[in-house]
């Protein structure tokens, strides 16, 4: 019998389940029905693969028509799963391994192991005839996987739906998580956990009923355990009496006897085709994201098939002094895979996040080589000026405020440009921080430039400066891109001359023709909102200013060193004295009316109210309150208030007008989208409602919540939320640490493209995980300090960063 008849019957039936399939399992996706296909291939198999027990498929033949959608559905499942084991596994020496064997390689493949033969060689997708075959020592990193064992060209299509496209990446797949498959004693069992245990079968019993429940009592050292299965009466013939089998699955303990609920099984003491048993043997099992097409199983054996190769694919890039604290590379990623045992997986963890911690680290640096580290201005003077800003000041500067300031000017001080990243919760006065270091460039004879991501905020930016600054004889001037042009160019000039002192503005402080006198401090507000190619823009526009980078957006410590790890941080951690605690609460929509209630009454205080929600306009697709809706729903409800309605889709104009009303006190309710997100501030505001707040991330309704409570009144915070997803809004209603949220945010979401990463283009962490990867990221922060300063002992690091994350591709020129 030849492989080609073998395969031609495997693909017929790999072609019928697919027809079946997109038919929604109506039993006619093959002509005269499924269940007829099925008892008419059932006799050539047999022929085909005499060894292979057939039952699961007359079975489901005699009974596939009566099924429901469910049962069939399921019944897919167990014919995939058998199609998998007689591709991988041997198929009772049937096949001969060799479609047109050469003379001379006759006598090597007769000699050579039928079972390894069959790996991969009786694939239903098979590589097309004259695909050039690859061996161990022709891998290259870039070889296209179609090209290898068990690889043909309808795989590789759908390993590329998984990312993976070549050697290095299906090596790098790593695991999602690992069975521990060690063999158990029966009563050392614990209710509810996965397990594999070890004996033999005494006892076979199926319950026939609607579903057939099928119970193997297996005996261990004169203890019972009885292992279940659904459906699957192929099993009492498989695994007869006496048979030493392995069972895993989890345990339920209910009575005397505990039960398995059996997801695997397989015979001991037997020898089996290595395909089929090399994962099984391990006593940690690797069990990585599948698809409906591709399994675990599949995908574990093809990286068992190229493991050989991860000596060449990853040599060691670390410089001997250093690896020499880590697992060898190459270890590590055959450990990752195939552990060893739980210490050896460890270390092979902690070495390849580390790592990946420590590239991508690198990488984001290397995107800010362009900021300047010498020959920027040495800012020592306007101390006069600074005295006078303080006396001026209606609060006492918290120590925190203090501690900042003073590490501000020293950076200042220095020929080495200023890098530093200043973190403050809402309201803990980041603002009064940067005005005294535009205070100091000022006073040295610099001009200061500070950029925020909204012209709302630009604007409230430019009235708090002016207000302060005006009076100590400082110009300041603002610069948007909704300006007339005639403003504009009066302001570009007074800028080019250096009369305009401080300058305020948008993205449009970036644009080629805004040129500056004598630029020595760049003061970016709101970080994450900018990408590194604005804020090095900004940067070139002097002479290597100083660069002080404000966000309020708390950024847990670990993603800080990820993302900023080349910027020296400060952090403002206490609130200014007399700011009362935000009462925060989650509402049901049963409470909408008493919640307005509660509004009204806060108006006829006086107080004015921020009500923001998710959309602009109604959602075909999204069942959610648009602002535009809830604008005409609330001013409806409050005829006798102003209502007033903001979005970002609005003109420059129109927004400023609005929130100068807003501020002046002229409106009672201001229905947003997030425009108001950062920055907004309106002392009078008590009141922020925020509709289907489980749309939102903690640290973003965080950051809505900072709108109010920034005058001396009792503020509300109102999340409206349906049960959905709605628990992790408690948080909220616990704390307003933003640290504490934003840590929170993070293990909840992950960090795959949280903040910054998306602006870099970097790819997603695989394996780090920042929220419980801390000390694995202080170590990679130190080590990416050295390497910075050392970039001459770390070639190969190096190298492998440019190769990770290519210049060209995320850099900024």
């Amino acid at each position: 019998m030849t492989l080609s008849q073998a395969e031609l019957v495997l693909r017929n039936f790999q072609k019928a389940l697919l027809a079946e399939e997109k038919q929604g399992f109506t039993n006619a996706g093959v002509l005269g029905g499924f269940n007829t296909f099925l008892r008419g291939i059932i006799p050539r198999l047999e022929e085909l693969f005499p060894s292979k027990d057939m039952e699961l498929l007359r079975t489901l033949a005699g009974n596939y028509q009566s099924f429901s959608l469910l049962r069939r559905r399921e019944a897919f499942s167990e014919l995939r799963r058998f199609l998998q084991e007689i591709t991988v596994a041997d198929p009772g020496g049937a096949a001969q391994r060799e479609v047109s064997p050469r003379k001379e390689d006759l006598s090597q493949s007769t000699n050579r192991p039928r079972k390894q033969e069959a790996l991969g060689k009786a694939a239903s997708n098979k590589g097309t005839p004259g695909m050039p075959t690859l061996n161990k020592t022709n891998l290259g990193p870039s070889t296209p996987l179609q090209y290898l064992k068990g690889v043909g060209p309808e795989r590789a299509k759908q390993l590329k739906q998984l990312g993976i496209q070549n050697l290095r990446d299906l090596l790098e797949y790593y695991p999602r998580r690992y069975e521990d498959r060690r063999r158990r004693l029966i009563r050392d069992l614990k209710d509810g956990e996965l397990a594999t245990i070890e004996g033999k079968v005494v006892a076979g019993t199926v319950a026939k009923a609607r579903m057939k429940v099928v119970k193997l009592s297996i005996e261990q050292e004169g203890s019972l355990i009885q292992a279940t299965w659904f459906n699957q009466t192929f099993i009492l013939k498989q695994y007869p009496v006496g048979t030493q089998v392995a069972v895993t699955g989890k345990v339920r303990w209910l009575g005397q006897i505990p039960e398995i609920m059996a997801v695997d099984i397989e015979k001991v003491g037997q020898k089996s085709a290595p395909a089929a048993s090399d994962l099984r043997r391990q006593t940690i099992l690797p069990i990585y994201s599948e698809t409906a097409r591709l399994s675990s199983k599949v995908i574990g054996n093809l990286i068992k098939g190229i493991l050989p190769q991860t000596e060449k694919e990853f040599p060691e890039i670390l410089p001997e002094e250093l690896a020499r604290e880590w697992m060898a590379r190459s270890s590590a990623h055959r450990e990752i895979h195939f552990p060893t045992n739980f210490t050896t997986l460890a270390q092979a963890r902690e070495r390849l996040v580390w790592e990946e911690i420590l590239v991508l680290q690198l990488a984001v640096a290397g995107l800010r080589q362009g900021i300047v580290r010498v020959g920027s201005p040495p800012l020592l003077g306007g101390e006069e000026l600074i005295q006078n800003f303080y006396k001026c000041l209606p609060f006492q500067l918290t120590t925190a405020q203090q501690r900042v300031i003073r590490e501000i000017f020293q950076d200042l001080a220095r020929t080495q440009g200023m890098a530093r990243l200043v973190q403050g919760d809402v309201g803990s006065g980041k603002t009064a921080v940067a005005m005294a270091a535009l205070l100091r460039a000022v006073g040295s004879g610099y001009q200061g430039a500070m950029m925020a991501p909204t012209e709302i905020l630009a604007m409230q930016h430019f009235h708090s400066l002016d207000k302060v600054f005006a009076p100590l004889g400082i110009r300041v001037v603002c610069l948007l891109g909704s300006q007339s042009k005639s403003s504009r160019e009066r302001t570009l000039e007074m800028i080019a001359s250096g009369e305009a002192q401080v300058v305020v503005g948008t993205h449009a402080l970036i644009q080629e023709k805004v040129e500056f006198r004598a630029l020595g401090l760049a003061v970016t507000d709101e970080q994450h909102r900018f990408g590194v190619r604005q804020r090095s823009l900004l940067q070139s526009k002097g002479e290597s200013p100083h660069v002080l980078v404000l966000t309020a957006t708390p950024i847990p410590r670990t993603l800080a060193l990820t993302l900023y790890g080349d910027l020296q941080l400060s952090v403002l951690d206490t609130m200014p004295m007399g700011r009362k605690p935000i009462i925060t609460r989650k509402v049901s929509e049963r409470s909408r009316g008493k919640m307005e209630q509660f509004l009204d009454e806060q108006i006829k205080l006086g107080r004015q109210i921020y009500v923001v929600c998710p959309l602009v306009d109604e959602s075909e697709t999204l069942d959610l309150i648009s602002a535009t809706q809830r604008w005409t729903d609330l001013q409806i409800r409050f005829p006798n208030y102003q209502v007033a309605l903001l979005h970002g889709k609005m003109k420059g104009t129109e927004k400023e007008e609005i929130m100068e009303i807003f501020q002046a006190g002229s409106i009672d309710i201001l229905v947003a989208t997030t425009v108001v997100e950062v920055g907004v501030n309106v002392p009078n505001a008590t009141v922020m409602v925020i509709e289907s707040a489980e749309r939102f991330g903690l640290a973003q309704l965080h950051q809505l919540r900072g709108r109010v409570g920034r005058g001396s009144e009792q503020s509300y915070c109102f999340l409206l939320a349906g049960n959905k997803d709605s628990r992790r809004l408690d948080i909220l209603c616990q704390t307003e640490d933003g640290f504490k949220i934003a840590e929170e945010d993070m293990r909840l979401r992950g960090t795959g493209e949280i903040l910054g990463t998306r602006q870099h283009g970097l790819a997603e962490l695989r394996l780090a995980d920042l929220s419980q990867d801390g000390r694995l990221v202080e170590k990679a922060y130190q080590a990416a300090q050295e390497v910075l300063q050392n970039p001459e002992r770390f070639q190969m690091l190096i190298q492998e960063v440019q190769r990770r994350y290519p210049p060209e591709e995320i850099g900024v020129h």
